[in-house]
């Protein structure tokens, strides 16, 4: 029986509102007439006896003419449909006034599940509905009576306190609002803003100079930053008693208007409003009296919030926003009101105005892109709704469910775009490479004699990456791959593998790199590994020899001569690797037959040096350009410093394969952290010293390498040297490295302290990537709350890296939340992966890497970090779609295809590269 009650309960919600809005059949989702009609289907599911069918029937052949009826038959019709379910609820004695609470038996589980509130209700452009007349009632206050002006909390209230727009008992129902098919339906989005009704040609040029809105489109799509709720109004007795001045919402009638003049000569006007439990009275200067006594004259039923303050004896407010009240139109006031970024030329007023005046215009003809099933399996609502209640929300949870879908949208766009943009790379012809036993050579290859040469076993994690390297490589499409590991794991080990891989078949590698001294690094390394490396070639004669493996370095600062050879090597095929900065794309650096590309610490680089180094391997060799086929593009591996969150991975490089070293080398050990305070340095010093008497090395890290006006209390890295060197550790071997030293001088630095002949090595972060020096077992990071918590991690990883016990010590002060915060992460963990999460956490996505270039989508709604989970389902979403449907052909994707191409296109063009 108690299914029957809440079925008829919930058909008979919506009738009030519909007879309030004059019974325009547009309070609910298809009308009235279906929404009767899916509640009988609902009650038919349900079993209910064979009478309460009886009577659902009977109110559905009531409505079924709905629609088409005109406005007074439409009266009529809920009168009858009121009668016949307050007959049957009063024949039953379970029967409420309201809804009843949800069930909780197993029984009646079923009903729980059901959407309580199938309502196009509260939709920005309805009005708030009112709350039903209490039965008792207190006698009003006659006009005739003294208006008190100042009333005390004692004062009986004449009407309920904190009235609040009625909130739907359930969550926002999904509508079954088909995707579109139309692209016409498109055609308003691109109307200019000058054709909207209350904006003409000077406001459009304001908005189009001021926040960039040109169209319609432009415009919906500028969603509010925040909201104010002002949903709830206060009896004016109540008002100026918050805290911090909170702003308040009253409501009340306009009964009188006074002026008069200031000590200074100037004017003051005030407006008294009266609610029955009070006076408030509104504040005005000069001109501004004159507007406001014609805007608001006595009589006139009002709505105000702002700040209301208790001085001179009276209720009073200066800062405040105002509406008359008009039950159906209300966008200011008594409601949650948004908030959008502004500027000196554009009140917030005025912005809700227009958008109001859009939605009116434009809000019904929004547009589906996402199918029904995806919408339901995610529980999200429709377009039309979400863009309607994003901006004008009925209640909070009808915001939440807008936020929902439109981040939920952002990023199936976002992960859509990635996912065609993967299928179209493999339709992108690359390089077979034959590797290993695969290579057809009787000896054995260059792979076997390097893993055979090195004087560690490999991880499982290692030989499982290189595994899924070595399975793009050997495919004829494009390798686009993403290798993630912690400091140390050992990704340089498996770039090496991967580029010889590439030699042995005839083709030259690049690795590119964010700075000079990783370069260096990278190169001397390499050359070190590739020492006894010889691959074969052909002669001129055309017999097979053996030549040593050419490793070539290319920077910016290289002498003339020297840079000319490096680029003679390259271009005629000599140079087998070459590792360079971003002096590998600049103009004049033409590679033979580049095979496979390596970016390391890829966040460094723009996305657009990324994407100039790919493009330059695609251009043929002098010898490839008179063919009549394109050379095939080269491989590429993307290679991380540190890890990166799983959220933002998806979005920076949901085009590419991921794989992950999550094992570290046997016999590393835990790096000991310790936070060391101002007052503790003398100990600190004392810990260097012994550690230093055993025959170990210690970095100093500073953050400067000069003095700085704005950061006046850094050590600088030269100042402290000298005062190590001369006051601390006169007896020990202090050097200094940084940033504006030259090449050479960088290079002999760091020969001496992997010699052994510099004790201590005060840097700047030049050492954060690439240093490996074994026998350096303490880290000490000066001023370490300025620092990044990623950088921080980095700079803990140059140690660690031998056999013996290393530790970290962070000297800090730190004197906010985000830097404690930092010091408590590097203390707890040493994976890099929490590090990551949580300095993603910290910092948030836009700065995570330090710079804006990185590449990451500029969500206008989603939040990765917030809406992880959404972003995850939105990601699995678009692969099972996209599958579905590679080039989204389907009647049903094409609104889908547009949005793609319209918000994706210039991030999709480069996406292949990250």
């Amino acid at each position: 029986m108690s299914n029957f009650i809440t079925i008829l309960n919930t058909i008979r919600r919506p009738f009030q509102q519909e007879r309030r809005k004059g019974c325009r059949d547009d309070v609910v989702v298809n009308g009235l007439g279906s929404y009767v009609q899916l509640w009988v289907k609902n009650g038919d599911a349900l079993g209910l006896e064979t009478t309460e069918k009886e009577v659902l029937h009977n109110l559905a052949d009531l409505f079924k003419n709905y629609t088409s009826a005109s406005p007074p038959e439409r009266q009529r019709t809920l009168e009858e449909a009121t009668k016949r379910i307050d007959t049957a609820l009063e024949r039953n004695p379970q029967s409420h006034s309201g809804l009843e609470t949800p069930p909780t038996n197993k029984k009646n589980a079923q009903t729980a599940s059901l959407p309580l509130f199938q309502e196009k209700v509260n939709r920005p452009n309805s009005a708030p509905p009112k709350q039903e007349p209490t039965t008792e009632r207190t006698p009003q206050r006659t006009r005739k009576e003294t208006l008190p002006l100042f009333q005390d909390a004692e004062v009986p209230p004449t009407q309920t306190p904190n009235t609040a727009i009625e909130k739907p008992t359930a969550s926002v129902p999904i509508s079954d609002i088909a995707v579109s098919t139309d692209l016409s339906l498109l055609d308003f989005l691109s109307e200019s803003l000058q054709y909207l009704k209350g904006i003409g040609p000077r406001r459009a040029a304001m908005l189009l100079s001021e926040l960039n809105l040109r169209t319609v489109g432009e415009l919906l799509a500028y969603y509010p930053r925040d909201y104010i709720d002002r949903s709830k109004t206060v009896e004016i007795y109540r008002v100026g008693r918050t805290e911090d001045d909170e702003p308040e919402t009253i409501q009340g009638k306009v009964v009188n208007h006074t002026s008069s003049p200031t000590a200074k000569g100037k004017r003051i006007g005030k407006i008294s409003i009266y609610d029955g439990t009070g006076v408030a009275v509104l504040v005005n200067f000069g001109r501004r009296i004159g507007i406001m006594k014609s805007l608001l004259p006595v009589d006139t039923e009002v709505v105000v919030s702002g700040k209301f303050s208790r001085r001179y004896n009276e209720i009073q407010a200066t800062d405040y926003e105002f509406e008359l009240f008009e039950e159906d139109n209300l966008i200011h006031t008594k409601r949650i009101v948004p908030k959008y970024a502004l500027t000196a030329k554009l009140t917030a007023k005025m912005l809700r105005m227009w958008m109001r005046t859009a939605l009116d215009a434009y809000g019904q003809e929004i547009p589906e892109i996402l199918p029904l099933e995806l919408r339901k399996r995610q529980g999200l609502i429709d377009r039309q709704l979400a863009i309607n209640e994003i901006h004008f929300p009925a209640s909070e949870a009808h915001q939440e469910a807008a936020q929902k879908r439109l981040a939920f949208e952002e990023f199936f766009l976002l992960s859509a775009g990635m996912e065609m943009k993967k299928e179209r790379k493999t339709l992108e012809a690359g390089i077979a490479f034959r590797i290993g036993m695969d290579s057809g050579n009787a000896s054995p290859s260059l792979l076997s004699n390097f893993m055979a040469s090195l004087p560690y076993e490999l991880t499982g994690a290692q030989k499982r990456v290189f595994r899924e390297i070595q399975n793009d490589m050997q495919q004829k499409r494009v390798m686009n791959r993403l290798i993630q590991g912690d400091v140390g794991s050992g990704k340089t080990v498996v770039a090496a593998m991967a580029l010889l891989c590439a030699i042995e078949n005839g083709y030259q590698g690049a690795l590119m790199v964010p700075t000079e001294i990783l370069a260096e690094q990278h190169y001397y390394n390499l050359s070190d590994m590739f020492e006894d490396m010889h691959r074969d070639v052909s002669t001129e004669t055309g017999q097979q020899d053996k030549r040593k493996i050419n490793v070539v370095l290319l920077k910016s600062d290289l002498p003339k001569a020297a840079r000319e050879e490096a680029l003679e090597t390259i271009a005629n095929g000599t140079a087998d690797l070459i590792v360079g900065t971003q002096a590998l794309i600049q103009e004049g650096v033409d590679f033979h037959k580049l095979g496979l590309v390596i970016i390391d610490e890829q966040h460094r680089f723009g996305v657009m040096q990324r994407a100039t180094l790919r493009n330059k391997a695609q251009s043929a060799t002098e010898a490839q350009k008179h063919l009549d086929t394109a050379a095939p593009s080269p491989d590429v591996l993307v290679m991380t410093a540190t890890p990166i969150p799983r959220t933002l991975a998806l979005t920076l490089y949901g085009d590419l394969n991921v794989s992950v070293i999550d094992e570290m080398p046997p016999g590393r050990q835990q790096i000991r952290t310790h936070w060391i305070r101002e007052n503790g340095r003398e100990k600190l010093y004392n810990t260097l010293r012994k550690e230093i008497q055993r025959g170990r090395q210690a970095y100093v890290v500073y953050p400067l390498v000069e003095e700085s006006e704005k950061l006046e209390e850094l050590k600088a890295a030269t100042e402290m040297a000298s005062h190590l060197q001369n006051d601390v550790f006169p007896d020990l071997r202090v050097g200094l490295l940084h940033g504006q030293m030259k090449s050479i001088e960088k290079q002999e630095v760091m020969a001496r302290f992997k010699d052994r002949h510099i004790d201590i090595l005060v840097s700047t972060t030049v050492i954060e990537v690439g240093i490996d020096v074994p026998n350096a077992t303490l880290m000490v990071i000066e001023n370490a709350e300025r620092f990044g918590l990623s950088q921080l991690h980095q700079l803990r990883g140059r140690v660690g890296r031998g056999k013996h016990q290393s530790a970290c010590y962070l000297v800090a002060s730190p004197r906010g939340d985000d830097s404690y915060q930092r010091i408590q992460a590097m203390i707890r963990t040493n994976n890099g992966f929490q590090i990551a999460e949580a300095d993603l956490n910290i910092r948030g996505p836009g700065e995570f890497f330090g710079t804006r270039q990185s590449g990451i989508p500029n969500f206008k709604i989603a939040n990765i970090i917030q809406d992880a989970s959404l972003l995850e389902a939105a990601k699995k979403e678009a692969e099972s779609l996209i599958k579905a449907d590679p080039r989204l052909d389907a009647d049903e994707h094409q609104l889908l295809k547009w949005m793609l191409q319209k918000h994706w296109k210039d991030n999709l063009e480069i996406a292949s590269v990250g």
